[in-house]
């Protein structure tokens, strides 16, 4: 039989280092299966109507396949994923917007097949730590702004100062690479985290593969450690920090004979707060939520090397659609002085930053089907004084089966 997926709740703060769940029985006397099979198609739907570089529309679609395994009872404490994605390839956001904050986080190019995630986590002592290998995605259990989940611009998944670094970004969307990563919970509460990521994730110059490891010195790794204290399913607090060990070019510093500098030191911080603000009466899930997203990374390597991300989401704001929900968001890219002498030698005039608000409602029509529009205010796109605020609209369908 069939199960489909119930919409994110973005009232109830969860474990993302938690394994996955295993499918339900069917039947009250049937053993689950360890198995569960997951099938997601997003799609968006945007156009961007002033300013930018250019008026028009553009379709943006990911489909993502996965098969989720929990031993419990024959294999306790093992769990693994192994997951495939497609999509369509859309560069909306610099074909139309000229920003560097993704207006939908399912944007990226070219079109390809990719093999997603494929790794395997042990349990250890018990539950209070546990270790996992193979290709892993850094945002799925790093930096990972829950309530803001919600929303469509990329910045409210990864925070740019992370996720804008790299050669080719870090272990993330739409490019994994192999990683070890380490989990510990010395108290209640308190959750420790390490992870160990090659520098380079896939191969920069073949973007199309399906999978590409290539380990190699020159391309270093990315180390990152994360401490996060959770009050019980209303609030939580992360810290992270990051580095790179590789050295990088630096973004317009050239010498006199027109090579780029390589810097060390790639390394940045960031921090979270979220959590219930207002609860709605009688309804333990719903209610008013909200977050403060901070960061910083090295400005004379990166593009952005300031993030400010903040938000407010409201579950239940209409009389009879307890899961519906509405929100509002913003996403401050601070840019470094780099970006703005690499602007220079491109002839362009970049500003000090690029700002995007988000006002967007989740309609959970049913269980497995998400109908969401969006309006999105993009100021200073890209950083780009020449450019006018770009005004996105748009509509984003979600469907999500599991079984």
């Amino acid at each position: 039989m069939l199960a489909l997926a119930s919409p994110l709740a973005a009232q109830t703060i969860t474990d993302p280092t938690a394994p996955p769940a295993a499918a339900k029985p069917a039947k009250p006397d049937q053993q689950p299966s360890p198995f569960t099979f997951t099938a997601a198609y997003t799609s968006d739907a945007l156009a961007n109507l002033s300013g930018g570089v250019s008026r028009g529309a553009d379709y943006v679609d990911l489909l993502k396949l996965s098969a989720a395994y929990d031993g419990a009872g024959d294999h306790d404490g093992l769990t693994a994923l192994l997951s495939v994605e497609h999509f369509n390839g859309s560069n909306f956001t610099g074909d139309r917007v000229g920003g560097i904050q993704a207006a939908s986080s399912s944007e990226a190019k070219p079109s390809a097949l990719r093999l997603d995630q494929a790794w395997v986590q042990q349990e250890l002592w018990s539950g209070a730590g546990a270790v996992k290998a193979g290709l892993i995605d850094i945002n799925t259990s790093f930096d990972v702004q829950e309530t803001a989940a919600l929303f469509l611009n990329a910045s409210h998944g990864i925070g740019p100062d992370l996720g804008d670094t790299g050669r080719n970004g870090p272990s993330d969307y739409p490019t994994t690479a192999l990683a070890i990563a380490a989990v510990y919970r010395p108290a209640p509460g308190w959750t420790a985290q390490f992870g160990l990521f090659d520098g380079v994730a896939g191969d920069p110059n073949h973007r199309r593969r399906f999978v590409a490891v290539q380990l190699s010195t020159d391309d270093g790794a990315l180390i990152i450690a994360q401490l996060e204290k959770r009050f019980g399913d209303t609030a939580r607090v992360e810290i992270g920090a990051w580095t790179y060990t590789a050295s990088f070019p630096a973004l317009g510093q050239p010498d006199v004979n027109g090579v780029f500098p390589r810097v060390a030191e790639n390394a940045g911080a960031y921090g979270l707060v979220e959590g219930r603000l207002i609860p709605r009466p009688g309804d333990d899930a719903g209610g008013l939520n909200g977050w403060l997203r901070v960061g910083l990374a090295n400005g004379a390597i990166n593009r952005a090397e300031s993030y400010l991300g903040a938000g407010l989401v409201y579950t239940g704001a209409l009389r009879g659609r307890d899961k519906d929900e509405l929100g509002f968001a913003i996403a401050r890219a601070g840019l470094s002085a780099g970006a703005r002498r690499a602007g220079t030698l491109q002839g362009l005039d970049i500003g000090g930053s690029e700002t995007a608000f988000e006002l967007t409602y989740r309609y959970a029509f049913k269980d497995w089907l998400n109908i969401q529009p969006d309006v999105q205010y993009i100021i200073n796109p890209g950083g780009n004084r020449r450019l006018g605020n770009a005004l996105v609209v748009g509509i984003r369908v979600a469907i999500t089966a599991s079984r």
